[in-house]
């Protein structure tokens, strides 16, 4: 199991600050190059970067025991922690502005790589949203997707029901801790995913489930593809929460339409018309809008032959950091003229490709 490291440490420490969440904590990282400081830091100091009530709780914490005993949780269960400082943090998670400070991962996947779509709807699934489902993943099952969901009744156990039918990898981003997996006649498939996926929360084995959790649970999902679909929802329910978080993260949002008498197509027919989603009519939808039909090189030393083959975009990325240069997302998006999204995106190839290398904080480099 990991040796937890003095970052993780006091990161987790952060964590359980109230009013300390994750945009303040990138805040302070800012001012201090490691979590540790910011608790050593002279009273003075540190009242005039976070405020006076912030500085005394930072002072006043107490509650280490919390950690110990969490850490010992997860060494005696297999869990990994992940923190938004790691290098194998999920890569596009690092771009939402209200990102988890602190994953708990079981199971081997590798967060950082692959191509992650997010596949939730309704729990009240009806079987014309099964047969959806099941047909999408297994049209996409030849592109290899990570398939993401929540793993609650419905949309979500089918998609994932799906993914390990295809042998795919899949994620149950959870709205609970593992110690309170919900619901409990699930937990056979979550047995099932951590074989070839991942089971995902940021609550701590301590916590009792709060309806407030599954709509935190909803960013992560929402946050970690590229692409968010929505299979069938009512006006109102968590699958549309979701889909209106990955539009506001500059993500793709797909629906599946449905007739204009089932109640659970509503909330799809509803995304459409106000162009929060497109209309998915076919798998090839997703292929086509992420490129996935772009033929993917294999890993291998950089030559110079091989520029011709980018895209414009990519080109435009590779002539800017050409010289050496480490930047933020951002500032690429901005130099290169890009939306962030697109070139999130065109850095995300490139990294398969092997010719960019991503870093912690958003940052990227030429390989």
């Amino acid at each position: 199991m990991q040796a937890v490291s003095d970052r993780t440490y006091y990161l987790m420490a952060l964590t359980r600050i109230p009013q300390l969440g994750g945009v303040r904590i990138k805040k302070l990282l800012q001012h201090y190059r490691e979590p540790a400081e910011i608790f050593r830091a002279p009273f003075g100091e540190l009242r005039s970067v976070a405020g006076e009530s912030l500085a005394a709780k930072i002072r006043d914490f107490d509650q280490w025991h919390l950690i110990d005993e969490e850490i010992a949780f997860t060494q005696r269960h297999g869990i990994k922690i992940l923190t938004f400082l790691d290098e194998d943090y999920p890569l596009r998670l690092l771009h939402i502005p209200d990102l988890p400070t602190i994953l708990f991962q079981k199971g081997n996947l590798n967060l950082r790589d692959g191509r992650y779509l997010s596949v939730v709807g309704t729990r009240k699934i009806t079987p014309y949203g099964r047969q959806a489902t099941a047909l999408l993943v297994e049209k996409l099952a030849p592109y290899r997707p990570v398939i993401v969901s929540g793993m609650a009744f419905g949309v979500d156990i089918e998609a994932h029901k799906a993914a390990l039918h295809h042998n795919l990898p899949t994620v149950a981003v959870m709205g609970t801790s593992f110690l309170h997996i919900y619901p409990d006649s699930h937990r056979e498939y979550a047995s099932r995913i951590t074989e070839n996926g991942a089971l995902l929360t940021e609550f701590w084995s301590y916590e009792k489930t709060d309806k407030n959790f599954f709509v935190r649970r909803n960013r992560i999902v929402a946050g970690m593809s590229a692409a968010t679909v929505i299979v069938e929802s009512g006006i109102k329910g968590g699958a549309m929460l979701t889909a209106r978080m990955a539009f506001d993260y500059n993500r793709e949002v797909f629906a599946v339409p449905g007739r204009i008498t089932d109640t659970y197509s509503q909330g799809c027919l509803k995304l459409i018309r106000e162009n929060v989603a497109q209309i998915l009519t076919s798998p090839q939808d997703i292929v086509k809008t992420l490129h996935w039909d772009e033929q993917v090189r294999p890993s291998r030393p950089v030559q110079k032959k091989i520029f011709t083959e980018l895209n414009e975009p990519q080109q435009k990325i590779y002539d800017y950091l050409a010289d050496g240069k480490t930047e933020h997302l951002d500032i690429i998006a901005l130099e290169t003229a890009l939306p962030v999204s697109e070139a999130s995106r065109h850095l995300m190839m490139m990294e398969l490709n092997g010719l960019v290398q991503s870093l912690p904080g958003k940052k990227f480099k030429l390989a």
